[in-house]
């Protein structure tokens, strides 16, 4: 019996061995924002996307995030019924700070959204970036989590709007923890993981070990 147990021990080992320890299995994650736009309920701004996470860095952040803000039927019905979803593709930034992990998606490659360059301003008024004569139709959304949790930081949760048709001309339609152009404030950020596959080792462990036992279950 001890015979067979040190040959059960001996081969366990070696399979685990033989699994790449460096090797880090990206997960997939949903995450949904919502901003409250008080000035225009029931309409809220709401962020749906999904990214992966590996447990060092954030890839392939992308989502579509609509806009309240935008004109009503009783004003404009063209807008209302015509104008899509903003498809945010381009994650263009994270930052690690601790275990907080902040990263941020844009409607545009680049992350020049507001007047004067940059985004993630935190003021109330916002202007839409110029370059040169010409108008930056940019938007953007911002999120954070804490990555021992994957639970996220309702306060980090920013967005900014700064694309055609609003209907506060030049100024871009925001949100933030200190409220926005039209007071728009986080109310509710959720992130959940997608399914995830089970590593091919582990499959090959658990199979190995079982007919392991069967093995000594005979010779018993």
């Amino acid at each position: 019996m001890k015979k067979v147990f040190k040959q059960l021990l001996t081969a366990s080992m070696l399979i685990i061995t033989s699994i790449p320890v460096a090797q880090a299995v990206a997960v997939t994650y949903n995450v949904t924002g919502t901003l409250l736009e008080p000035m225009t309920q029931p309409l809220n701004t709401v962020f749906n996307g999904s990214f992966n996470w590996d447990g060092f860095t954030v890839t392939d952040l992308h989502g579509t995030m609509n806009s309240s803000m935008y004109l009503t039927d009783d004003i404009n019905p063209d807008y209302a019924s015509t104008f899509p979803l903003m498809y945010l593709n381009h994650q263009l930034s994270q930052n690690v700070d601790g275990n907080i992990v902040t990263a941020s998606v844009f409607l545009e490659n680049t992350t020049d959204v507001f007047r004067g360059e940059g985004y993630q301003t935190k003021d109330v008024a916002f202007y839409g970036y110029y370059d040169g004569n010409t108008r930056n139709w940019n938007a953007y959304f911002t999120f954070a989590f804490d990555k021992t949790t994957m639970e996220g930081v309702l306060s980090e949760m920013v967005y900014g709007d700064c694309t055609d048709g609003g209907m506060m001309g030049a100024t871009c339609m925001t949100g933030h923890q200190f409220g926005g152009t039209m007071g728009a404030v986080p109310s509710t950020i959720e992130i959940t993981p997608q399914v995830v596959p089970v590593p091919a080792a582990v499959w090959f462990f658990g199979t190995a070990l079982a007919g392991l036992v069967g093995v000594s279950r005979r010779r018993v």
